[in-house]
């Protein structure tokens, strides 16, 4: 698979709907792939910006999904469901990159046992200040409850979608979404700054 696979290309009219890209694709029409490429990475491209927020890696984590995307194709029994299809490769990528950044964490440990200091970055926007708050919240998530609830939260997927999506029950996905929400809830409640935001924007607030 050449590297030129992974260029975005201006292309012409669109002449296939979603569900014939994926049928080319899976009966192994290489072609196919630069045209999914351009059809489906922007959209690619926000989920993972969704899931992950700030961070200057997510075009690496995209080409990941798209290795993975292409290499697993023939397993997608909808055609027309390839958008859903893609977004689960998405959360799986954005999990196993999570619990690699948590196992990195402990081996940059420094000899005290502390986590070295972070470089500060320049100041910002609050909005963007907010946005990365939100993440380093839900950084101390563990990587499943992570992807679950914002696989439910932020992706939107259904209950359904995401217990068959983590490979548990329904009931399993309900308990652990509910104690993610609990936990995130009360540390945004420690962060003076998106305490003031959700208190101005909850029922009855005053503008």
């Amino acid at each position: 698979m050449g590297s030129s696979l992974f260029r975005l290309v201006a292309g012409g009219a669109e002449t296939r709907s979603d569900a014939e890209i994926a049928e080319a694709l899976k009966r192994g029409d290489r072609d196919a792939q630069l045209e999914a490429w351009n059809r489906f990475s922007p959209g690619s491209a926000e989920t993972l910006r969704r899931l992950m927020g700030p961070g200057p890696d997510r075009e690496d984590l995209l080409q990941e999904v798209y290795l993975r995307f292409f290499r697993n194709v023939r397993s997608l029994r909808e055609p027309a469901a390839v958008r859903g299809f893609l977004a689960g490769i998405c959360v799986h990528v954005v999990r196993q990159e999570i619990a690699r950044r948590r196992r990195a964490r402990w081996l940059r440990l420094t000899d005290t046992g502390e986590a070295p200091e972070a470089p500060t970055p320049a100041p910002d926007v609050e909005a963007r200040d907010l946005i990365a708050r939100y993440y380093a919240v839900l950084d101390r998530l563990g990587a499943t409850d992570r992807s679950i609830f914002t696989s439910r939260t932020i992706e939107r997927l259904t209950l359904t979608e995401v217990a068959e999506l983590h490979g548990i029950s329904i009931s399993t996905a309900q308990r652990r979404l509910a104690r993610a929400t609990k936990r995130v809830a009360a540390m945004v409640r420690q962060d003076p700054a998106m305490a003031a935001l959700v208190a101005s924007r909850a029922p009855g607030a005053k503008s």
